[in-house]
């Protein structure tokens, strides 16, 4: 049945391809309602495509095979594309490279059906895509259903987290309104009055329209009703046959069909020939998922255990994704076989990094596990737990390595429960109980002492990374020292992971205390030795500190260089919880530099896509400080979770920031008492750390009559001298401007407070700007008058219109990023912005264009 009411947007898929044939890619989401007509309408783009097209589909009829689709589009691709062995972002490294240059020169088209039932590691591929898309000679069109996505779920953060990027693009299908189905239903010789009722029946659904005009009957009241309508008036051996593939899945190859069949093939002769089903290479499937769950609803459930036990056998001689076999074994009521192949099904997603998929697996077998040998037992929830903590299911993830932790100390195995307890301890401080963590840490500790293990040495730098954590040079040196002992009295090449986790926590800790250079040659030597052995966590972690460091001590140039690797290392990789954690970093980088609208940007984009108890701390503050200084919005909130999060940890990483953000809004608000109890709360907690940073931030806001003890940073030690000029010239040099007018705010004196007044209005902090006047007239001083900034005619910030400048100028990304020092995804995203409030597709600016 031909397309109606469709014109638009496939003129727009046909733009879109030729973009794609241009070089410029891109990525289309379709979303429509089920039935709609989702895949008639990329079916036709395709039809009418000059373009190498290749389909796959996403499986909603079990746990779905991770990266479905890209196994179902590896014969239309070029060959080795998917070498035996290779990891998740090789695979994902040679698709790009393909669609970056097709061999025949035509653009690929790429279908990605029902991606509402996608495992997490096609999600993965379709963001991987997104982001690069736009380099690539391809069109790629996901279908999906909007009801289908719920907030949190893994397509409506993709949907978020892709949205602004440079080649992603959504096209929309509506219902069919009351003229598009008169057009259809006139083909049918139906009358204008019936077809009125078939709308209004129907609500314009594609699917439900076709089917109640095939059934040529009475209008059927459900689109159930018109399928099995249609499915009565077919013979047994056609029945048969429908029960077969509505039970296979989504599609099934027609040669197994044919096998579990009385009638052979050609049982599937009427089916086919009536629409009900229809050809797709090799396999069959129905015309649409909805007609597939009619015929499913009606078949007995003793024959649907039969027939399940034959897919099963039949399958298993085949050799076929043990996903696939799990699922029909559990149909099947066989115990055993869901134990063999879930586990293997729950390896192989993990493998290739779709860890919600191996829960899902692995929990499976967890049902049919009671007859394993206690060991076998204890691994398979071992293996549980690490992916439940993979996908941020902390509590489950500690449920089962304690159920694991027991069985191993059942059967003696001091090794394992001591590397339990260890996981233990890391699994407690992303929940947020430091004590706790610390608590099993020291367990591990004494219980894996004088094993000589690659074990002991994990629980060893486990310790020192708690330390670390904490702020605390002399412990983490010893145990970190320990750790090196222990590695170094092992045969060589063995417990990499450890040493480069040890490398981290010590180079860390001595950045923190201020041995730059040697802190930063061991973190750089972790990096190294993760990278280089392909331990993508560790090398994500080194990255990670590398950065936090820098940031903290105000060495921005460091941190974006850092920035800008990293966030490429963890992307291209799919590390998305690091990935978000260096976004949350690079939003207080944004904060401190004075760039706040890309440093809300950030924070809004980390908390929106979610994260850890730990990566959501930083968003937090940035959007209340942001609140607090422009006195647009409230901060209670954000400061209450910010706060309980802090004390929860206890560490000086965490109370120091909360504290010295909490006072700077109580300082705008004239709240001294604020600021006392804020300091008298946190001051304990960051006194005596090894972080002169951490401490210098609460120490600026605490009485004169308090001693601070250890040596501060540099600025903080000047405000607490009372050397406030001094102070901000210091703030300048460090590229911190907030806290330059916040220096000279704090002085006392007329003509610095003046000066901070004008600082504040230009930065847009209208509430700080007004606290200074209020300083100035306490203090009988006239009181400066501000100029609201002028708007730019297309709307572009100050940071836009510098970018905008420097476009003008025919400067590239690379030089824009280097000449205002930041990173080139930052410079990306600006001249992205600044085409697009200009209304110009082309980075080409006339002198017209120069605001």
């Amino acid at each position: 049945m031909r397309l109606v009411e469709r014109d638009e947007q496939l003129r727009a898929a046909a733009a879109y391809l030729v973009d794609a044939a241009a070089g410029h890619g891109r990525l289309v989401y379709v979303g429509g309602e089920a039935g709609v007509g989702k895949t008639s309408f990329v079916e036709t783009v395709a039809a009418q495509a000059h373009a190498v097209v290749a389909t796959g589909w996403c499986d909603g009829s079990a746990t779905p095979p991770p990266l479905g689709p890209l196994t179902d589009m590896l014969p239309d691709l070029p060959e080795g594309l998917w070498p035996a062995g290779a990891s998740r972002s090789e695979v994902f490294a040679r698709l790009l490279s393909a669609l970056r240059a097709p061999v025949d020169g035509a653009p690929y088209l790429l279908l990605v059906e029902d991606a509402h039932w996608a495992d997490e590691a096609t999600l993965d591929l379709v963001r991987h895509l997104a982001r690069r898309i736009h380099a690539c000679r391809a069109l790629v069109m996901v279908t999906y259903r909007p009801e289908d996505t719920i907030d949190g779920d893994g397509l409506r953060v993709l949907l978020g987290d892709t949205a602004s990027a440079a080649g992603t693009r959504r096209i929309d299908l509506s219902p069919l309104t009351a003229e598009g189905v008169a057009a259809l239903a006139a083909e049918h010789g139906t009358t204008g009055r019936e077809a009125a009722e078939l709308h209004a029946v129907t609500g314009g659904n594609a699917f439900f329209v076709t089917e109640a005009l095939a059934t040529r009957d009475a209008l059927p009241r459900t689109v159930r009703d018109a399928v099995l309508a249609r499915v009565a008036r077919l013979d047994e051996d056609g029945r048969r046959a429908l029960e077969v593939v509505a039970l296979a899945g989504s599609r099934v190859e027609a040669a197994l069909v044919g096998r579990l069949l009385r009638g052979g093939l050609s049982a599937l002769d009427v089916p086919l020939a009536r629409g009900l089903l229809r050809r797709s290479g090799d396999d069959v499937l129905f015309r649409h998922e909805l007609a597939r769950l009619a015929v499913l609803d009606e078949v007995p459930p003793g024959r649907a255990v039969h027939l399940h036990r034959c897919l099963l056998e039949a399958l298993t001689a085949r050799d076929v994704d043990p996903a696939r076999l799990a699922h029909h074994a559990e149909a099947a009521g066989d115990g055993p076989a869901v134990l063999e192949h879930a586990r293997a099904a729950g390896a192989g997603a993990s493998a290739l990094g779709a860890h919600r998929e191996a829960v899902r697996q692995y929990e499976r077998a967890v049902q049919h596990a009671h007859d394993l040998p206690v060991g076998e037992q204890a691994r398979l929830l071992w293996d549980l737990g690490y992916e439940y903590y993979l996908t941020n299911r902390i509590e489950e993830s500690l449920d089962a390595v304690a159920t694991a932790r027991g069985l191993w100390d059942s059967l003696g195995d001091t090794v394992r429960v001591g590397d339990a307890w260890r996981c233990g301890s890391r699994l407690h401080w992303f929940a947020g109980r430091t004590d706790e963590a610390r608590r099993c840490a020291d367990t591990a500790v004494e219980l894996l002492e004088g094993t000589a293990s690659p074990e002991q040495a994990m629980a060893l730098s486990n310790r020192a990374g708690l330390s670390m954590l904490a702020t605390q040079l002399a412990p983490t040196r010893e145990w970190g020292a320990r750790t090196l002992a222990v590695l170094d009295s092992l045969p060589e090449g063995t417990a990499q992971d450890a040493r480069v986790h040890a490398l981290n926590n010590l180079g860390t800790i001595e950045v923190t205390a201020g041995d730059l250079a040697e802190g930063t040659r061991m973190l750089e030597q972790s990096l190294a030795g993760a990278r280089a052995a392909d331990l993508q966590e560790h090398a994500a972690r080194a990255y990670c500190n590398l950065i936090s460091t820098a940031v903290a001590q105000r060495r921005h140039s460091d941190a974006f260089r850092w920035l800008d690797e990293g966030l490429s290392y963890c992307m291209d990789r799919d590390l998305d919880a690091w990935t978000t954690y260096l976004l949350a970093l690079r939003s207080r980088l944004h904060l401190d530099r004075g760039s706040w609208t890309e440093a809300r940007a950030d924070a809004v984009e980390v908390l929106r896509g979610g994260t850890s108890a730990v990566g959501s701390l930083e968003p937090l503050l940035v959007l209340a400080q942001l609140d607090v200084r422009s006195g647009t919005g409230s901060p209670d909130e954000a400061f209450a979770r910010a706060l309980e999060m802090a004390e929860s940890m206890g560490e000086a990483q965490r109370v120091g920031p909360t504290a010295a953000a909490r006072c700077e809004a109580a300082w705008i608000h004239g709240d001294d008492e604020g600021i006392a109890a804020v300091t008298a709360r946190a001051w304990p907690h960051v006194e005596a750390v090894d972080c002169p940073w951490h401490r210098g931030q609460v120490a600026t806001w605490l009485p004169p009559d308090v001693d601070a003890g250890l040596p501060l940073s540099a600025p903080y030690a000047l405000e607490r001298e009372g050397r406030w000029e001094e102070a901000a010239a210091l703030w300048v040099s460090l590229g911190s401007p907030f806290e330059q007018a916040l220096a000279l705010a704090r002085s006392g004196r007329v003509d610095l407070i003046t000066e901070a007044v004008r600082l504040f209005a230009r930065q847009g902090a209208t509430a700080a700007a007004a606290r200074a006047r209020t300083s100035l007239q306490a203090l009988g001083a006239p009181v400066p008058r501000t100029t609201r900034a002028s708007r730019h005619p297309h709307g572009l910030t100050p940071r836009e219109q510098q970018v905008h400048e420097l476009v003008a100028r025919g400067m590239s990304d690379a030089a824009i990023a280097e000449e205002l020092v930041i990173s080139r995804r930052t410079a990306e995203h600006h001249v992205a912005a600044v085409l697009g409030k200009l209304g110009v597709s082309r980075r080409q600016l006339t002198g017209a264009d120069r605001g």
